[in-house]
């Protein structure tokens, strides 16, 4: 396999794209309330038994630092949407998990991840001195040294092209200390991989455990909440169809190849689902359902092919989810888990139950129409595929 040396100048690229996005939210005209944050502490990897001996030693899961910084507006207005929120916190977000510096035994190990993401902070419980709420982001992680390769690192099955994706969950507390700065702690859960678009494709999973410290914008002190406005919301149930289609690589034919031949390959196929169901919106944010979902897998034939198990498979795979939706004015983000009810795509072993994250943007103006991209994974942390959706609500 190429050593990526084209992306050797990447990181200096990366901290200065970042640069720009600070420089343009500190300067819009129209932020209010723009907070900065800084956070840096230590992550530790959920091990894994049979990745982790051959690339860092049995028994061992590296434990590094992470440190981060977040730029943003916290919206002041009085729009239903952000009063029942207290008012969250959005922006871009920038990271780096210096995985560079664990290493042990005979593999180089892992490179660091730089990432770039937005991000939505909600207070669940805000008083003037204290907050207490989650914080979710999606974005990208690139790393730029040390990926799988044949010759130099073929342990390193977690990370093997240089753009992924990352998804981060977590909770936070802050504290001010006066009306503009506060310092605060926050544990976060953060996943980086590809989504089975190139293999080896294993993923990095990882808890943070980090401090806050930050401070809010001039621009924001002294004002005052709007009264509420009412937009005439009405409980109800409504109907959501959905179609998702993405690019993955059939990892039974590069395993065969590398097995048999000693060639690092990856052949990419379509793969797309469709879902269809109804959720129950009780309040403007908050939405719950059940989905009927299916998936379809058109190259599994050429996965028993090379998966060397004998085995027939099927393309269709059909399952049933529970799905809860949080919105904000038109961007939801929602969290599913689902079982198959039949399954035999050749695609992983055991599969009984999967999980989805689906981030989604919402059309007003053709008919609540939206785009959006959809991960889905199998036991909370292996990523099957990512995939970009189109969907409507009814």
């Amino acid at each position: 396999m190429k050593e990526f040396s084209s992306t050797q100048h990447c990181p200096g690229m990366f901290f200065r794209l970042a640069a720009l996005a600070f420089i343009l939210l500190l300067t819009a005209p129209a932020a209010r309330g723009q907070h900065v944050t800084f956070r840096g502490g230590a992550s530790t990897m959920l091990y894994d038994e049979k990745y982790f001996p051959d690339l860092y030693g049995e028994g061992i899961s590296p434990v590094f630092p992470s440190f981060g910084a977040k730029f943003g507006w916290q919206s002041r207005s009085g729009q239903a949407f952000d009063t029942l929120l207290n008012h969250p916190e959005y922006g871009i977000g920038v990271q780096m998990d210096a995985l560079s510096a664990f290493q042990t035994g005979k593999s180089p190990g892992i490179g660091n991840i730089y990432s770039l993401y937005g991000y939505f902070d909600r207070p669940v419980i805000a008083t003037r001195r204290f907050s207490l709420g989650y914080t979710a982001a999606l974005g990208m992680g690139f790393s730029f040294s040390r990926l799988f390769d044949l010759e130099r690192n073929p342990a390193n099955w977690l990370l093997s092209i240089p753009v992924n994706t990352r998804i981060g969950l977590g909770v936070q507390a802050k504290y001010y200390v006066s009306k503009r700065f506060f310092i605060g702690a926050g544990a976060f859960f953060n996943h980086t991989s590809n989504g089975a678009v190139q293999f080896p494709n294993r993923g990095v999973n990882a808890f943070e455990f980090s401090l806050l410290a930050g401070m809010k914008n001039r621009s924001g002190e002294g004002e005052q909440p709007l009264e509420t406005v009412d937009d005439g919301f009405r409980r109800k149930f409504h109907f959501d169809i959905q179609l998702t289609g993405g690019i993955m690589s059939n990892e039974a034919y590069f395993e065969h190849r590398l097995e048999n031949e000693g060639v690092y390959d990856n052949v990419h196929r379509l793969k797309w689902s469709l879902s269809a169901g109804c959720m129950y919106r009780y309040s403007r944010v908050h939405a719950s359902g059940i989905f009927a979902d299916m998936f379809v897998t058109p190259f599994c034939d050429e996965i028993a092919r090379y998966d060397g198990r004998g085995t027939d498979y099927t393309p269709v795979s059909v399952g049933i989810s529970v799905l809860h939706e949080i919105r904000y004015h038109n961007v939801s983000l929602s969290l599913g888990l689902g079982r198959y009810l039949y399954d035999n795509d050749g695609l992983a072993r055991n599969k009984t139950f999967y999980q989805l994250v689906c981030g989604r943007y919402y059309l007003p103006s053709l008919g609540n129409t939206y785009v959006g991209i959809v991960l889905k994974a199998h036991k909370f942390r292996a990523a099957e595929s990512v995939q970009l959706s189109l969907g409507k609500r009814f």
